[in-house]
C-alpha cells in the first residue's frame, strides 16, 4: 500500500515536471499582479519569451517571443506558427486548442489587435484592427477537446521593418479569456503570397 503510494506521488511529479517543461509555466501561474487585458471582463494569459521585452497597453512588461509562441489561459492554449503579410493583411496562423472538459470555445475575430514597434526606438508604431475576411475563424466554435487550426487576419501594417508585434487575441466560452504575445520580429523572415 505504501508503495503504491509513493509510485503515485513520484509519477504525478514526473507528470506535471513534464507539463511545465513544455508548456513553460503550470496553466495557474499567471501574473495576477500585471495582468495583460485586452479588456477588462477578460482572464489575461501569460507571455513568456526571451531577454527582450515590450509594454502592453496597461504599462506591464512583456517579453518578446520567437515563434512559435503558446500560451495557456485556463485549459484554452492558443499557439502562434507564423506570420504572412500580404498588401491588405497581417495574417497569423494559430492553432486553439480546448483542453476543457465541458466548455465550448468561441472565436471572435473581430476583436484581433496587431500593434507593430511597441516602444521601439525610431520605429513607426502602428496599431491595426482585424480584416474584415477571415473565413477560417468567423463563427468558429471549438468542442471539449477538440482544436482548430487556420489564418486570422489583421489590417494591413505599412512599416517594412518591424523589431515587434503585439498580437492580442480573445476567446468567450463559460469564460472571456485574452490572449496577448508580443512577438519579436528582428530578422524575421515573413510569409508572403
Amino acid at each position: 500500500m505504501v508503495k503504491k503510494f509513493v509510485l503515485g506521488l513520484v509519477c504525478g511529479s514526473i507528470v506535471f515536471t513534464g507539463a511545465v517543461l513544455m508548456n513553460g509555466t503550470p496553466n495557474a501561474a499567471q501574473d495576477i499582479d500585471n495582468p495583460v487585458s485586452i479588456d477588462s471582463n477578460y482572464i489575461a494569459g501569460t507571455a513568456a519569451g526571451n531577454e527582450n521585452s515590450t509594454s502592453s497597453k496597461n504599462g506591464s512588461e512583456l517579453q518578446l517571443q520567437k515563434l512559435p509562441a503558446t500560451q495557456t489561459t485556463n485549459g484554452v492554449e492558443v499557439t502562434v506558427h507564423s506570420i504572412r503579410r500580404t498588401g491588405l493583411t497581417t495574417d497569423f496562423e494559430i492553432t486553439i486548442k480546448n483542453g476543457t472538459a465541458n466548455e465550448t470555445v468561441t472565436v471572435d475575430p473581430s476583436r484581433l489587435t496587431v500593434q507593430s514597434n511597441d516602444n521601439s526606438a525610431g520605429k513607426l508604431s502602428e496599431k491595426v484592427g482585424a480584416s474584415p475576411a477571415n473565413p477560417d475563424f468567423t463563427g468558429a466554435t471549438i468542442l471539449p477537446g477538440k482544436e482548430r487550426h487556420g489564418w486570422i487576419s489583421g489590417l494591413a501594417l505599412t512599416e517594412k521593418e518591424m523589431d515587434s508585434l503585439l498580437v492580442e487575441l480573445s476567446l468567450d466560452g463559460n469564460e472571456k479569456r485574452a490572449f496577448s504575445f508580443a512577438i519579436d520580429c528582428k530578422n524575421f523572415k515573413f510569409r508572403t503570397l
